[in-house]
């Protein structure tokens, strides 16, 4: 599951997929391909209200904009024919109808329906997509940023994503009372005459962790001391680079930047979005190779919604399996549809490394990929 960052979009969206593809080493996609999006996890922006984290629900699950690739039209008529199959109460197909409404994800596993929906999916001709977010990763990656363009520090700058997620290790220890502490500093925004005391409350939260962990992986301790010793640097500068101009009380502006990021990655596709007023408000103007539609006259964004949601799911299970392995053996069928979703984005990703993207900590990314890949080994 390959991380690709999306950040704002520039004032040339164009240019904006070159910075992507180029800062991660591939090509633009040129393919002519059909993309159908829905998304979960959209709570429109993240932020603070009266010091607080308006909504704790946003830190629960990724956001995840995703679907359905045709990259050959003859897949359309089975592709087509197979959702009409696959059960559409009210005439639309959804996520909930499909994978059942049982919190517990091994449940959807050994619903026919999952399989069904897996096995039409899986064929030639058709791919999936994803962009994930984790928003507390997100909302806190500025801090890092600005530690590394501190002048003494830019060296560090190669163990990047590994300072990132040593970070997010510490705040996840009680992630909605880090990021309540880090509103009384002014955060995403710390003026001057904060920037000691927000360094101290960071020095803290890092040294709480050293001293209530004892990580087996040496080089682990060695990025958790580095960066706490840079933010012990930090204390002394003034001010800190990416916490200022930022809009007040905002930890996620909107989502719209995974949407145009898309769309600017692969310019000669087309991209079919399930209707959201506030994102087609906000996508940029020289970017024509989107549009949105209704759900309900739309069969592969119906798809894409049972996608996303089957992700949300399994992100959530692997999560939770990494935290807690279950010993008991997974059935058949269980198996057999997580290899399915394992083949679909593995092949996903070796098509065109735009596909599947992920923004998020190293540990959270990594561990998800070799979790699955340990539960469908043999």
């Amino acid at each position: 599951m390959p991380e690709v960052d999306s950040g704002a979009a520039s004032d040339s969206p164009m240019g904006f997929g070159e910075m992507i593809a180029a800062f991660h080493g591939f090509e633009i996609c040129e393919e002519p391909w059909r993309l159908y999006y829905d998304e979960t996890g959209n709570w429109r922006s993240v932020s603070y209200r009266d010091g607080r984290v308006r909504d704790a629900r946003a830190f629960e699950r990724d956001f995840i904009l995703g679907g359905i690739v045709v990259t050959d039209d003859a897949a359309l008529p089975e592709l087509l024919e197979g959702s009409k199959k696959l059960p559409a109460p009210n005439g639309e197909i959804k996520c909930k109808s499909v994978l059942g409404g049982s919190k517990d994800f091994r449940k959807a596993l050994r619903r026919q329906e999952t399989t069904d929906f897996l096995s039409l999916i899986d064929r030639g001709g058709v791919a999936v997509h994803y962009h994930a977010q984790d928003n507390l990763y997100y909302s806190i990656v500025d801090i890092v940023d600005s530690l590394i363009a501190i002048p003494i520090h830019r060296a560090t700058v190669i163990f990047e994503r590994e300072l990132k997620n040593e970070l997010y290790l510490c705040a996840l220890q009680d992630p909605i009372a880090f990021l309540d502490e880090l509103s009384g500093f002014g955060y995403p925004n710390v003026s001057r005459s904060k920037v000691r005391p927000f360094c101290e409350f960071i020095q803290w939260v890092i040294s709480l962790r050293q001293s209530t962990e004892r990580s087996s992986e040496e080089m682990e301790g060695f990025f958790l001391e580095t960066l706490r010793q840079m933010v012990k640097a930090a204390s002394k500068e003034e001010p800190l680079a990416f916490l200022e101009g930022n809009k007040d009380d905002s930890l996620v502006d909107d989502f719209s930047s995974h949407y145009i990021s898309a769309c600017a990655v692969l310019p000669n596709a087309t991209h079919i979005f399930d209707e959201e007023s506030y994102v087609s408000m906000e996508l940029a103007k020289p970017l024509n190779n989107y549009i949105f539609v209704d759900s309900k006259s739309e069969p592969l964004v119906q798809l894409a919604d049972v996608w996303v949601g089957f992700l949300s799911r399994l992100f959530a299970f692997l999560d939770d399996w990494m935290r807690n392995p279950d010993d008991g053996h997974l059935q058949s069928q269980e198996i057999d549809n997580l290899r399915t979703a394992k083949r679909l984005i593995d092949r996903s990703d070796g098509l065109h490394r735009s596909l599947i993207s992920n923004v998020g900590a190293n540990g959270t990314i990594l561990g998800r990929e070799n979790a699955l890949s340990f539960l469908c080994s043999p």
